[in-house]
């Protein structure tokens, strides 16, 4: 499949419209404050303050969770960060006195990494532990390529052949044509009395019809040779009579051939066009510059991101590929087995950039040149897409190095907030309404009241709010869990069925979020059950 093609996608930058920087966060805050006896401007200095705390206070909450700026913790700082929000930030300030009350309603803008750095700095990022212990292994290519101008081809090739041809076939002249025959007999009958008295061979030597020439009665090449002049002589008793039948007989003959003929009509023509664009295809270059830039924002978000060079070199070797290639084939599913084994990486992330060589400005001198950049990250484990974007650019520079170089800065200032937001939000989540587990249980055999004891252990288990069984059978039993406690969740499971004889031999095996508890040590479990069920 291609990787140099020139397309146009639209951005999608959730909350900035059009931005060409920084995500945004916009919350508003809220106040009422009673008049009574106090002045004017005391009042509306208290409601300004307590606005601007309101909306901060919101924009804790949309960062950390919900109630987090009612943490202990990060309650005690509100004031402190409050102090170094800048008055510009606080925006569309409107007030309104009724019934003894002012009122007051003001909208906090602020840069999401800017915030985000904010609340680490004071020591209230809560999420922060719990993100850094999931780490991404990153892998991007890109491409310099050019636009396709259909206006411009680099080769043309057109081919144009016609053919035109016409003939007739008439029979309308049927009884001229015979009594032309007739003549044409008679004349060659005295041109042969004529010469039989040569003694030379002429006999056959004359050709009623056409010679090369268009002539009737013409004598070879051969027998002109062999022709005395006493022959001649005698010939010419009765020339006149014999070249006067011989041209009639010719006409004859030349008319009966030209209305003797088929009627047919050709108009053939062919016709090839073939052009050539900008080659589709190509190699990456051997540095991604926007993948150095955007590495660079996802740790402003303190994502823990490894570097994909060495074990990228490891897992290739001498056959690297681009991700085009891994995405397309079986190579994708093991050098993420790969990233997750060796590199101990939770989530992948694998982008492509394209930037194309727009030309020179002729207005300002400088080259230009557009790019995009598709990035994705999912789970090594089990498929779990959790930020995946699009989003595009354009820069300038004095070559199309320092034009990429600039591209990529820009890009990065895009997507880095934008992937940076998703992963934290995504761990929000998870720390907010918990996360799902895939939870099986195994063993030679599993009656129902083992399954029952089961179930009923993983649901009395603090933090799980929320269980439905996936697939039983007599081997395995597996249940889908939301789960949000402090404890590894194997663990917890085993403390719960820890009175219940059955669950004695207990042991597990924990895999991202795929749990496996087995009625003995999991390796010979795990080959009892399948050699029961039949697989290998």
């Amino acid at each position: 499949m291609p990787i140099r093609w020139l397309f146009a996608l639209t951005v999608l930058l959730g909350a900035v419209p059009g931005a060409a920087g920084a995500k945004e966060l916009q919350v508003i805050g809220r106040a009422a404050v009673a008049i009574g006896a106090s002045t004017a401007a005391d009042v509306k200095a208290a409601a300004t303050r307590q606005a601007r705390a309101s909306a901060l206070a919101a924009a804790v909450d949309k960062v950390l969770g919900p109630s987090a700026s009612r943490d202990p913790k990060v309650a005690g700082k509100l004031g402190e960060a409050l102090d170094q929000i800048q008055e510009g930030q606080f925006v569309d300030t409107r007030s309104s006195a009724a019934a003894g009350t002012y009122e007051m309603t003001v909208t906090l803008v602020v840069d999401d990494k800017e915030f985000r750095t904010l609340l680490s700095d004071l020591g209230i990022a809560v999420n922060t532990a719990a993100v850094r212990g999931f780490s991404i292994l990153a892998v991007m290519d890109e491409f310099l390529t050019t636009p396709r101008d259909l206006k411009a081809p680099l080769e043309e090739l057109e081919i144009f052949r016609s053919e035109v041809g016409q003939s007739a076939h008439d029979r309308s002249k049927a009884s001229a044509s015979s009594s032309a025959s007739s003549a044409s007999a008679s004349a060659s009958q005295t041109q042969v009395d004529a010469t039989t008295a040569s003694s030379t061979r002429v006999a056959g030597a004359y050709d009623t019809g056409l010679d090369a020439r268009g002539q009737g009665g013409a004598v070879t090449g051969h027998d002109r040779g062999s022709m005395s002049a006493a022959a001649s002589e005698r010939a010419s008793l009765k020339g006149s009579d014999a070249r006067s039948s011989a041209r009639s007989a010719s006409a004859s003959q030349a008319s009966r051939s030209a209305n003797d003929v088929a009627s047919e009509q050709h108009d053939n023509q062919f016709h090839m066009k073939l052009v050539k664009y900008q080659p589709q295809g190509g190699s990456p270059e051997k540095t991604s510059q926007t993948y150095n830039a955007l590495m660079g924002q996802l740790q402003d978000y303190d994502l823990r991101v490894l570097d994909n060079d060495v074990f990228r070199s490891k897992h290739l070797k001498d056959k690297p590929l681009t991700i085009q290639e891994l995405q397309g084939g079986a190579e994708l599913a093991r050098y993420v087995a790969f990233a997750k084994a060796e590199a101990n990486a939770d989530f992948f992330l694998v982008g492509t950039t394209i930037v194309v060589d727009a030309g020179k400005n002729e207005n300002t001198g400088d080259l230009e040149c557009t790019g995009l950049v598709s990035l994705k990250t999912f789970s090594t484990v089990d498929g779990e897409s959790i930020a995946s974007e699009t989003f595009s650019e354009a820069s300038s520079g004095r070559n199309i190095n320092d034009c990429a170089a600039n591209l990529a800065r820009k890009l990065a200032a895009i997507g880095g907030p934008v992937i940076g937001a998703k992963v934290q939000d995504y761990w929000k989540r998870r720390a907010t309404y918990g996360r799902e587990y895939l939870v099986t249980l195994l063993g030679t055999s599993l009656p129902l009241m083992v399954k029952s004891a089961f179930t009923k252990g993983v649901k009395a288990v603090p933090g799980v709010e929320g269980d439905t069984q996936r697939a039983a059978s007599a081997t395995r039993l597996q249940v889908v869990v939301t789960y949000k406690g402090s404890d590894p969740l194997d663990q917890a499971v085993a403390s719960s069925l820890s009175a219940n004889p059955a669950f004695e031999q207990l042991d597990s095996r924990t895999d991202g979020n795929q749990v496996t508890l087995c009625l003995g040590p999991c390796d010979e479990v795990e080959k009892a059950v399948l050699a029961r069920e039949g697989k290998k």
